[in-house]
């Protein structure tokens, strides 16, 4: 059978079959087709014939015994002295019998017997003129069938219930598998059924008799279907009802059941005559067509990629060499493309996980079922230590699951690898190679080696083991080659998917935990502490004046000095705690569980005196502190995001408050941050709405009393809080970027004054301007000072830029470039706070600066402090040797004055002389000194 179906594929052999089937079976067919069908039709006809005889002759069998019950009724009635023998007959025909008198009385001669009710005028006049009356009681189940007649002997109104068993008779009395139903045509209803018959049909008959009357209908009934005749018994004249339809019905599997044994007969023998034709036609067609359609059909299966199955054509003949080639064929096609589906799955995996061993694992599989090893392992070399390695191995003589073991591979191995990535045979008898020994330890005899190489180093071994010699084909060898490849993709894309999660999840510089990772890190603490309880303590760090390194020193020494900082912390702490780097000099710690507040005190004041140390970095000396706030879960947060905001918060209060110390969160710290960003709000709008306003504080000659300069102070005059100090709203300015555009402002104020003043008639006064050294990196601070000075019509030498230390030592190297530029132009420099940073008098000699402005810090300690006195006088002398004028800053009493001039300081500044004023008191205060002089 498996034959015939590979036959009927051919299209050559369907159509030689199908030429046989139109020149010999299909007339066979037709005229057999023809006669079974006659046959079977006249035999329908003849069971239809026999079913309306026997409806008919149940008609005239229920008339008959309708007219004996009436003919014993009388008898009964008439013959009192045979009741008895009248009595047993009546008892096989009613059900109960009587009389009704004309009172309505009832005489029972058989059960109980009920009166009739009213009677209409025919049924009255029927009965008058002695005549029978059926009366039809609907029922459920076989109607009421009552039989009425007048008694000769006394007149009185004879009444019966006939026996329904004796009036439709016994059902086996029936022909076979035949059934009936009797319908009233008057009344439109079901008298007797057999069996149940559709209502549809049994409507549909009483509605419309004469449709039906003496003619074939077919119905269903539970799956069955029916073949029925209708016969009308004409009961109208005798018994004064309509007439009775007699439905007679036969199963149409029972009619055509001689049809049926002519199927069991004429169809076998025509079946038979036409496989006998068939099968000496088969034979010969199948002698010539199989071996083209088993080639057809392996072509097909290859096409599917089925390669399993070979064509089996054991002929000597051009068809059996053609067969021999095709599985020849077939055989090297099925290598390829399961070498290309390993390679795939491969593939997929690699890109679809992150485990090396996974794939290496999958490997191990494929390559031994492709290119029949008796085992395979991968080696793979552990890029943190080259000394270690992994062996994955498996096969036909490795355990049911792929076993690993860890090695180690010595210096020669490694370079004779690197060497030498080239695959070859090795004997294993004689190996000494680290990797081979799991491959020799299961009893193999050779192996095969392939380096696995990646970006043209070693990174790998795969070794295919042998009991035996093989015969390895150069297609073989690349095969191997790919596999190997794969594996040094997977490693290479574990590798990088490993330096990414690095990159995405540690900071680059000291290889802690950043932001992301924090974040993660704090979340599960927290879910840690609502699963078991506790709680947990976040450290904010910030390095303080860590910015002056970078200026200074360079980003450089300034990274060196951050990696230093991550590694002091981690010191400071327990293996279970979290130390992060956030960006820049910004540090975070996670105390986990600590047991009572004062602990985490206690490790906070222990990194704020660790970082205290000096940072010794080559020749450099660096001296930082650092500034903590600590926030505690859960009363100062339950998230991440709130708790790094409260320990950021409380650091900025650590700072404020003197730095180098550690501070814990308070509710009440959120109201000063949000006044901060009030005031940032509010600082915005000063810019636009004109609230911001130039003081001058004047500089004074201490050798001829005249106003040598005036420094330009900036003031914010908010319409609600009045004046509004700069050391609340100048860091603000920084920390945002608008000092840049202030510091514009400022240029463009002094310049519109200077010009003012000028018209006013008061004499040439240098203006100085403090310049914020972010402005100063801007390189446009030489372009502004010109732009402002030609607008408003005024020399550049009416302008002094003062500067800070950190200005000049700026790594960029560009500050001397723009001191030169406006020094050109004839503005002067002046250096404030001199001695509080890093002071060098090689700054002093290298940088046009013009003057020095000593800050009041040692200012203020004159008279009261003899260092300041000295520290005072040495920068006198040392600014004065290298020709630079020197200013004191912050004097405020007569005794400070008279030090200064005796230390023979050339100017000074402070409330002793004046407060900063506004441009309109300047102008008066010029004035009256001229006045006074």
């Amino acid at each position: 059978m498996i034959r015939k179906r590979r036959f009927f594929t051919g299209r050559v052999a369907r159509q030689v079959f199908l030429l046989f089937i139109l020149s010999a079976f299909l007339p066979f067919a037709v005229i057999a087709a023809l006669s079974y069908v006659q046959i079977r039709q006249l035999h329908i006809q003849s069971g239809q014939q026999r079913l309306a005889v026997a409806s008919k002759q149940y008609g005239m069998g229920v008339y008959e015994r309708l007219l004996s019950a009436a003919e014993i009724a009388r008898n009964a009635a008439e013959f009192p002295d045979r009741s008895s023998r009248f009595r047993k007959l009546a008892q096989s025909r009613f059900r109960a019998l009587g009389f009704v008198d004309a009172k309505g009385g009832v005489r029972s001669l058989l059960g109980s017997i009920e009166a009739p009710g009213v009677l209409d005028a025919a049924a009255s006049e029927r009965l008058a003129q002695d005549k029978p009356l059926v009366l039809i009681t609907p029922k459920e189940g076989a109607a009421r069938i009552r039989l009425l007649l007048r008694s000769d002997a006394s007149g009185d109104l004879l009444i019966g219930d006939v026996d329904p068993e004796y009036l439709w008779g016994d059902v086996d009395q029936l022909p076979a598998a035949t059934e009936v139903c009797v319908i009233a045509e008057t009344l439109r209803s079901v008298l007797h059924c057999s069996a149940p018959m559709p209502q549809h049909m049994l409507v549909s008959i009483r509605n419309s008799p004469s449709e039906y009357t003496f003619k074939s209908f077919g119905w269903t009934t539970e799956g069955i279907a029916q073949q029925s005749v209708v016969w009308a018994e004409f009961m109208g004249g005798e018994f004064g009802t309509g007439d009775w339809l007699i439905v007679m019905s036969q199963p149409e599997s029972y009619r055509a059941r001689v049809a049926s044994e002519l199927d069991d007969f004429f169809l076998p023998v025509a079946l038979l005559a036409l496989l006998i034709a068939v099968l000496l036609s088969l034979r010969q067609i199948r002698s010539i067509l199989v071996p083209v359609e088993q080639l057809a059909g392996g072509a097909r299966r290859v096409a599917q990629r089925d390669f399993s199955a070979r064509v089996d054509v054991r002929t000597d003949d051009e068809f059996g060499e053609l067969a021999r080639a095709f599985n020849t064929m077939s055989e090297g096609l099925g290598r390829q493309f399961a070498v290309l589906g390993a390679l795939a799955e491969i593939d997929r995996l690699i890109l679809s996980t992150l485990d090396t061993e996974q794939v290496v694992r999958l490997i191990i599989e494929r390559v031994g079922g492709v290119l029949s090893a008796d085992c395979v392992s991968v080696t793979l070399l552990d890029p943190d230590n080259p000394d270690l390695a992994r062996t994955y191995i498996g096969g036909a003589q490795a355990a049911a699951e792929i076993g690993m073991t860890r090695q180690q591979l010595s210096l020669a191995e490694r370079r004779a690898l690197q060497a030498s990535p080239e695959s070859g045979w090795t004997p294993l008898a004689a190996a000494e190679q680290a990797y081979l020994q799991p491959v020799r330890d299961l009893g193999m005899s050779m192996a095969y080696a392939q380096p696995v190489v990646w970006r043209n180093a070693v990174c790998g071994v795969l070794v295919l083991g042998y009991q035996t010699s093989p015969v390895v084909t150069e297609d073989d060898r690349k095969q191997i080659s790919d596999f190997a490849d794969r594996v040094a993709v997977a490693i290479s894309s574990a590798w990088r998917d490993e330096q990414l999660y690095q990159q995405a999840h540690y900071d680059a510089l000291t290889g802690l935990p950043n932001r992301l990772l924090l974040k993660d890190r704090v979340n599960r603490e927290i879910a840690r502490c609502q699963r078991a309880g506790g709680g947990f303590a976040l450290l904010f760090i910030d390095l303080d004046h860590f910015k002056n390194i970078n200026d200074t020193q360079g980003h450089s020494l300034g990274d060196r000095v951050l990696k230093e900082t991550a590694s002091r912390i981690a010191g400071c702490l327990r293996a279970s705690d979290t130390v992060s780097r956030l960006g820049g000099d910004e540090f975070v710690v996670i105390l986990s569980n600590p047991q009572h507040p004062k602990d985490v005190r206690a490790v906070g004041e222990h990194i704020v005196h660790k970082l205290s140390e000096v940072f010794q970095i080559d020749d450099h000396s660096c001296f930082l502190s650092a500034s903590i706030g600590v926030a505690f879960f859960p009363q100062d947060g339950d998230s991440a995001e709130t708790l790094i905001r409260n320990a950021d918060t409380a650091m900025y209060r650590a700072k404020a408050g003197g730095r180098a110390q550690v501070v814990y969160f308070e509710e009440a710290m959120n109201t000063k941050t949000v006044e901060r960003v009030s005031l940032d709000r509010e600082l915005r709008r000063a810019i636009e709405r004109g609230e911001l306003e130039l003081h001058y504080q004047p500089q004074i000659n201490l050798a001829t009393g005249e106003i040598q300069c005036a420094e330009a102070l900036l003031r914010w005059r908010h319409p609600v809080f009045g004046i509004v100090p700069p050391v609340q709203f100048i860091p603000i300015a920084e920390e945002f970027g608008y000092i840049e555009l202030i510091g514009e402002w400022i240029f463009r104020e002094t310049c519109a004054q200077l010009k003012a003043w000028r018209a006013e008639g008061l004499p040439p006064t240098r203006v100085a301007v403090n310049v914020s050294p972010r402005q100063f990196r801007t390189d446009k601070l030489v372009s502004i000072v010109r732009e402002c000075t030609s607008l408003a019509g005024v020399p550049p030498a009416l302008l002094e830029v003062e500067i800070t230390e950190g200005v000049l030592v700026d790594p960029r190297g560009n500050a001397e470039k723009v001191l030169r530029q406006l020094a050109e132009m004839g503005v002067e420099v002046s250096l404030d706070d001199f001695g509080t940073g890093f002071s060098s008098m090689a700054y002093l000699k290298r940088f046009p600066v013009h003057k020095i402005k000593i800050d009041r810090a040692f200012t203020e300690g004159l008279g009261r402090d003899k260092d300041s006195e000295a520290i005072v006088a040495s920068i006198i002398a040392m600014s004065q040797a290298l020709g630079k004028a020197v200013v004191a800053e912050g004097v405020e009493t007569a005794e400070q004055l008279a030090i200064l001039r005796k230390l023979r300081c050339n100017q000074a500044q402070g409330f002793y002389f004046s407060y900063p004023l506004r441009a309109a008191e300047f102008a008066e205060f010029v004035k009256g000194r001229r006045k006074a002089a």
